[in-house]
């Protein structure tokens, strides 16, 4: 099991990672058509999901 410092540090990395754009999401396969307003409410719910994914796993 992790510990705490070893999640702590995990999160810092996560952290230092840039914030997905609509630009950058339109790079991937199946969003290269997608609208700016689209792209926003994808990368919104992304966000989500990984939060909720992180809270459950730690």
């Amino acid at each position: 099991m992790k510990t705490d410092r070893v999640l702590k540090e995990q999160l810092k990395q996560f952290q230092k990672i840039k914030k997905m754009t609509p630009e950058r999401l339109r790079t991937f396969e199946g969003f290269k058509n997608v609208s700016d307003q689209e792209a926003e409410q994808t990368i919104l719910v992304m966000e989500q999901l990984c939060k909720t994914i992180f809270n459950h796993i730690k």
